[in-house]
């Protein structure tokens, strides 16, 4: 495995393996702890968004993007971090790790789309209320963390959620989706010195020094 940490601050790790199949996720560190100032939820609702639409692709292309080359894009949030993550042949690693890094940096936030996706999470979080074990664990979670930034659930309430704005939301982005608080993984079966090399070129890419 080789790993290090870009001129721009964004941490990366790359290893080999011997698979057909290659995985690489993007992950930035900022979750549910890091919503003060905002509505609880925000950073869960952010992940569903950035699938919404970005300054090159809408969200009906990000939706089949991978899909067409045979992939699988997903993405996830945690308490403390978000987590944009692929799997893909080898041949298609470039097309998904530059994906992951458009949707983590030139999302939208179109507002017909953030309705849209404000549904599902609201229904999602019925589903969850209609759960006993997450209702449980959810409410386990507040008590043991009162009182901290990891009091609130990841999914926020209804009420808050439905305060989220576009602003908002691109707000709370270019506050936490900056390299210093990224980490960037990749396992494929290419050499681990010219993987690296493929990273540091991308990252460049994205976040060219100087500016």
């Amino acid at each position: 495995m080789r790993s290090g940490t870009s001129p721009q601050g964004l941490r990366y790790a790359v290893r080999r393996s011997g698979r057909a199949v290659a995985f690489c996720a993007l992950t930035i560190g900022c979750g549910t702890r890091d919503e003060q100032g905002y509505p609880a939820g925000i950073a869960h609702f952010t992940e569903h968004t950035l699938f919404r639409g970005t300054r090159r692709k809408s969200a009906a292309v990000i939706s089949g993007y991978l899909d067409r080359l045979g992939g699988e894009l997903n993405a996830y949030t945690t308490k403390e971090e978000i987590v944009l993550h692929a799997t893909v042949l080898k041949e298609d690693l470039g097309k998904a790790a530059r994906l992951l890094f458009e949707l983590a940096t030139e999302a939208t936030f179109p507002d017909r789309e953030i309705e849209t996706e404000r549904g599902v999470v609201l229904d999602e979080i019925i589903s969850y209320k209609d759960n006993p074990a997450e209702d449980v664990y959810d409410r386990f979670e507040g008590l043991l963390f009162a009182d901290t930034p990891l009091e609130t659930p990841i999914l926020g309430t209804a009420a808050s959620v439905k305060k989220i704005t576009p602003e908002m939301l691109r707000r709370f982005v270019a506050q936490h989706f900056v390299p210093a608080k990224m980490v960037f993984t990749v396992v494929a079966d290419i050499e681990e010195k010219k993987l690296e090399k493929q990273v540091l070129n991308l990252i460049d890419h994205v976040f060219p020094q100087g500016n």
